[in-house]
């Protein structure tokens, strides 16, 4: 005995985004949970080739955007199930023309042969993961800025070491100069005397005679 199912009731009722393609890429049938994720109404996806109703991004600077017309194309080719897992493609604003969302999706492309084996309808699941690889890449940030600041610590803790050694080196020759006896503290006569030599005496240089 079949039980009779009503399908879109069933794919309505799913929390995972879902559209149906035909052979030609034509978009026969969006869940609400996929309207929900692209920000699209049924009358903006449905009837239209998925690649005019969800443009890609021309700002994309990877390849990766084309990945998707690819995996469909594979599915058509061979009859085989084809995933693309952590695919970037950005969504256009509705309510900004020209501008572009950056998404990150999982998708799963399944087959669905028609009476002659041919493959005549395409469903494609749509995981929307933008959160976790933005998070993912706020980790790494973070990571990155760590390791930094880490490096940027200690090259001033070893600048701090060698400004502190070249410091306690100046206040050690300081010590060393006032213990060491200097011609100014000697015992000399307070008056200028005469060294047999055009050089004054030491004591001349300290002593100066008062007039």
């Amino acid at each position: 005995m079949t039980a009779d199912i009503d399908v879109t009731a069933f794919f309505d009722a799913t929390p995972s985004p879902y559209l149906v393609l035909d052979a030609d890429l034509v978009i026969r049938y969006v869940n609400a949970a996929y309207l929900t994720a692209t920000g699209r109404t049924r009358k903006d996806l449905v009837g239209r080739h998925f690649f005019d109703a969800l443009p890609q991004n021309p700002g994309a600077l990877d390849d990766a955007q084309r990945s998707p017309k690819a995996s469909l194309l594979r599915v058509l080719d061979t009859g085989e199930a084809d995933t693309l897992v952590l695919q970037r493609y950005d969504i256009s604003a509705p309510d900004q023309p020209g501008a572009f969302e950056e998404r990150w999706w999982s998708n799963i492309h399944t087959p669905l042969p028609g009476p002659d084996g041919a493959v005549q309808w395409i469903v494609q699941r749509a995981e929307d993961v933008t959160a976790f690889v933005q998070a993912r890449r706020a980790r790494e940030l973070a990571s990155e800025l760590t390791e930094r600041e880490e490096g940027m610590a200690s090259e001033l803790y070893v600048r701090a070491r060698e400004v502190y050694r070249l410091n306690e080196e100046l206040r050690q020759a300081h010590a060393r100069e006032r213990r060491s006896p200097s011609p100014c503290r000697q015992p000399c006569s307070p008056r200028l005397t005469w060294t047999g030599t055009a050089t004054p005496s030491p004591c001349a240089t300290c002593r100066r005679p008062h007039h």
